[in-house]
C-alpha cells in the first residue's frame, strides 16, 4: 500500500513508463505531483509543520549498541556477515564517535546497520544513552550540563503549543480516547498513565500517546502519526519548487536529472556509489528492510491492481 501510494504521488495513476515516455500529462492525479508547472502552497509557503516535527520524534528506533559485522570474510546465509563485536552507542557519538567511526569505516558501518533491526516505537523503549547526552558548543567543546533528550522532547512540544494527544486527533478528524483502555490494552501501561496523568486523558502528551497507541496490524507507527506522514508526503512534493517549477535539467544538470529520474530506492543509490554493498550484502528487496530478509516474490499483477496482503 505504501509503495503504491508513493509511486502515485510521484508518477500519477498513468505510471512511471507513461511519464518517462510522454512526460507529465494531466494534473496531479494522472501525472503525479512531481513536474507540476508551479508549486501548490495552499496559501502557506513551503514549510514543514510543528506537528510533523512532533510525530517524527522516533528516537526509540535507535539501538543501545551497533552490532559490528565482519566484512572481511564471506557472508553467510542470506548475505549476512558474521557478528564481530558490539559497540556501545555512547562510543559512536560526539568526540568519541569521530574516532570510533573513523576506525570502523563507512562500508563496515553501513553494512552493520543494514543487518541490524531497529527498535520498536513503543513505551519504555527510549535509548538510555539519550537520557544522559553530552552536547557540544559550536566550537566543539563539551557542555557541562548533560541533556535528557526524552524530557526535552516533551518540553519542546509543550513549549511550542503543539496539541496534546486527544486534541491532536480531533484536529485530524480522528476519534479521541475517552479512557486509557481506548489507547492501549497493556495493563501496566494503563497503570503508569493513571499515575502520571490521573483520569484526565486530555492531559496526555502527544509523544507518550503515539508510543502507547495500539498499532494497526502491520504498522510500525501509530495511526495518528501515519495520517501526518501521509499529508506531509504529498506536501513535501507539491509545495517544493525543486519538484515542480524547477524540476528540469537546467536546475539539476542533465546528469543530475537523469539520476533523479532513474533512482527508485536507497538500494539504487548504493548500487551507483558503492556497488559492492548491494551485490554482496543485501538480500532484501528494499535497503530499508533488514538486509538478510528474503526478497519479495515476483508479482505479475500491476501495482495499482493488487489487494493489500496481511
Amino acid at each position: 500500500m505504501l509503495l503504491a501510494g508513493m509511486r502515485a504521488n510521484w508518477y500519477g495513476l498513468l505510471g512511471k513508463k507513461f511519464k518517462d515516455t510522454f512526460g507529465h500529462v494531466g494534473g496531479s492525479s494522472l501525472g503525479g505531483l512531481v513536474g507540476l508547472r508551479k508549486p501548490v502552497n495552499h496559501a502557506v509557503p513551503y514549510s514543514l509543520t510543528e506537528e510533523f516535527t512532533s510525530v517524527y520524534r522516533l528516537h526509540q528506533l535507535l539501538p543501545d549498541s551497533i552490532h559490528l559485522r565482519n566484512i572481511n570474510v564471506a557472508p553467510g546465509p542470506n548475505k549476512s556477515p558474521p557478528l564481530l563485536e558490539e559497540v556501545p552507542m555512547p562510543e559512536s557519538i560526539g568526540h568519541k564517535g569521530e574516532n570510533t567511526l573513523s576506525q570502523i569505516g563507512f562500508t563496515r558501518q553501513f553494512v552493520s546497520m543494514g543487518h541490524q533491526a531497529c527498535g520498536a516505537l513503543e513505551l519504555w523503549n527510549y535509548p538510555s544513552w539519550l537520557r544522559d547526552l553530552v552536547a557540544q558548543d559550536v566550537d566543539g567543546k563539551d557542555r557541562p550540563d548533560h541533556v535528557d533528550l526524552a524530557a526535552l522532547e516533551i518540553y519542546r512540544d509543550r513549549e511550542r503549543k503543539v496539541a496534546r494527544y486527544n486534541q491532536f486527533r480531533r484536529a485530524l478528524l480522528l476519534i479521541p480516547i475517552s479512557k486509557w483502555e481506548d489507547l492501549t490494552e497493556d495493563k501496566n501501561a494503563i497503570e503508569v498513565l493513571k499515575d502520571v496523568y490521573g483520569d484526565d486523558v486530555e492531559e496526555l502528551d502527544l509523544m507518550v500517546g503515539l508510543m502507547a497507541e495500539k498499532k494497526i496490524k502491520g504498522f510500525a507507527i501509530s495511526e495518528t502519526a501515519f495520517i501526518v506522514f501521509l499529508l506531509m508526503a504529498t506536501r513535501r512534493l507539491e509545495a517544493d519548487r525543486f519538484f515542480t517549477s524547477d524540476f528540469n535539467e537546467e536546475t539539476y544538470t542533465k546528469k543530475g536529472f537523469e539520476w533523479v529520474n532513474t533512482t527508485e530506492s536507497l538500494k539504487d543509490v548504493l548500487d551507483r556509489h558503492y556497488p559492492e554493498i548491494p551485490k554482496k550484502w543485501i538480500n532484501s528487496t528494499s535497503a530499508f528492510s533488514v538486509w538478510d530478509s528474503p526478497p519479495n516474490a515476483p508479482n505479475p499483477i500491476p501495482l495499482y491492481l493488487r489487494f493489500p496482503t496481511s
